[in-house]
């Protein structure tokens, strides 16, 4: 068993130090993706089923996070990235228990936190943070290690382990399916060590891994099936999960533009442990074939494939997918050096390579916090909306549409926003419609029609079209930008876009 009583002081400290890092960054803004997730969120609080009721492509595993966050600690970003904190913090703690074996220097095997988990808070910009990618390498994580403790295992204990690692791994299907094409490769590494190594049947081993893989992969997915089939609402999930992306696929290009940016970005904030990481593959891996080290690999190998079978789109924080697997290897890298350093007379090598491999992210970290402190540490809302513009210029502007509509005298009820959803935020307004506005470059023909027809239903007394998703709708359908201009007049213009209001004659107020 796990016991917490393993944690030495200086692993207390490295926690103490990711909380403090933490902490940096409660205030941080939210992005656009951020805002749709807790707007999601927020409406499955309200009674609202995801899917039927507020619809995206995403499976539910992100929203569930945020509808947690919120429920627990409010639908704002301080509340959602407590909770993030939190979450992150445990999984510190995990990687502290559960690699103590894999390195050979207790002070080395301490700081795997710091170059996981803290790496991943000081790269990560507003745009970055609780994303599906992030979260997702807590249960990826505990599913590798678990199959990892299988390896050597017989009998029940295998099974167990097997059974563990399939439901850890429904858990992480379930914040994007695509994920499978790790897991895949995680279990087949059984698989083959079974056969290559202990020179077992392949039939044999396929049943004797796979069935409670697959166990345990289907409980959870069952479980969420189960839901979306008693709200009437499975049709649409099935469609969404399944009928939808290869649709989307097949209609988008290769975004060659977010691909270039995406590996710059990758290249610029991971570069210092992606060197160690090298020297880790190569010691651990080709020299003393370590499993696990195997495992992290392929962890490695088939998310960056991952990412890039996610060809439309290519974001930065698809990235993020690999930040567990290369932290966990530069450590161990950063041990193997340990030795080499140790003997030598001299310190300043040492000092040398600690300063370049923390440089980097000790610039970040210093602006970051120095930035806190110049806004009062963000303790007043002001003070808090100041700090959040330095790391979101685009921020204040959008206070200030959703200001606009909140006036004394101004019409009441839910609105649509094709642009950034941190208007539905800043307005406390949620959305009237069950299609988002947000991402609207990946909507289907048949959706643009259907959107129509939610708006001449639900009647939103404002829609704000942004100019940016403005331009996409003329491209993609010009009906929908008739159909405000004739239901709707102009309210006003300013530089994010247009906000109209329901004309008299098509007006219902509440």
């Amino acid at each position: 068993m796990i016991s917490i009583t393993k944690l030495n002081k200086i692993d207390f400290i490295v926690l103490i130090v990711i909380v403090i890092i933490g902490l940096i960054h409660l205030p941080f803004p939210f992005d656009g993706d951020q805002a749709f997730f807790r707007l999601g969120a927020l409406e499955m609080q309200q009674g609202k089923v995801l899917y039927r009721d507020f619809w995206d492509i995403k499976q539910p595993g992100i929203f569930s996070f945020y509808f947690l966050a919120g429920t627990l600690f409010g639908f704002n970003e301080i509340g959602i990235h407590v909770f993030e904190l939190i979450y992150m913090v445990f999984f510190s703690i995990i990687l502290l228990l559960t690699l103590k074996s894999y390195f050979r220097h207790q002070i080395i095997a301490s700081l795997v936190p710091l170059l996981t988990v803290g790496v991943y808070y000081i790269v990560s910009g507003a745009w970055h943070l609780t994303q599906v990618e992030a979260l997702v390498g807590f249960p990826l994580f505990l599913c590798l290690w678990v199959t990892f403790k299988s390896f050597k295992k017989e009998g029940k204990q295998r099974f167990y382990l097997l059974l563990m690692s399939g439901f850890l791994g429904g858990i992480v299907l379930l914040f994007k399916f695509l994920f499978l094409v790790i897991l895949v490769s995680l279990w087949l590494s059984i698989l083959m060590y079974s056969i290559l190594i202990k020179r077992h049947t392949i039939q044999k081993n396929f049943i004797e891994i796979f069935i409670p893989i697959f166990i345990g992969v289907t409980f959870p997915l069952l479980v969420v099936a189960s839901y979306f089939i008693s709200v009437n609402s499975f049709a649409i999930v099935f469609k969404t999960f399944f009928i939808y992306p290869p649709m989307i696929v097949a209609n988008a290009a290769f975004n060659q533009t977010n691909f270039v940016l995406g590996m710059k970005w990758l290249l610029q904030n991971f570069y210092s442990l992606i060197l160690m990481t090298a020297v880790a593959v190569y010691v651990s891996l080709y020299k003393s074939k370590n499993i696990l080290t195997l495992l992290l690999v392929v962890w490695c190998i088939f998310g960056l494939s991952v990412i890039l079978l996610q060809e439309t789109a290519l974001w930065e924080y698809h990235y993020l997918l690999l930040f567990v697997p290369i932290g966990i290897l530069a450590t161990k890298g950063l041990d193997i050096l340990w030795d080499s350093l140790k003997g030598l007379k001299s310190r300043i090598p040492t000092i040398l390579l600690v300063f370049l491999l923390f440089l980097p992210f000790s610039f970040t970290l210093v602006k970051k916090s120095i930035t806190l402190v110049n806004n009062n540490f963000a303790l007043t809302e002001d003070a808090r909306l100041q700090y959040q513009a330095v790391f979101r210029p685009k921020y204040p502007s959008l206070r200030s549409e959703a200001n606009f509509i909140s006036q004394p005298g101004n019409l009441i009820g839910d609105i649509y926003v094709a642009g950034d959803p941190s208007i539905y935020y800043f307005s406390g307004r949620t959305q009237a419609t069950i299609l988002r506005g947000w991402a609207l470059e990946y909507f289907l023909s048949e959706q643009w029609s259907a959107l129509i027809k939610q708006l001449e239903l639900s009647k939103p007394p404002y829609i704000f079209i942004d100019y940016e998703p403005q331009a996409i709708i003329k491209d993609k359908f010009p009906n929908l930008l008739e159909f405000v201009e004739k239901k709707y007049q102009i309210l006003s213009q300013k530089n994010d876009g247009i906000w109209y209001m329901l004309k008299e004659d098509s007006e219902v107020r509440i």
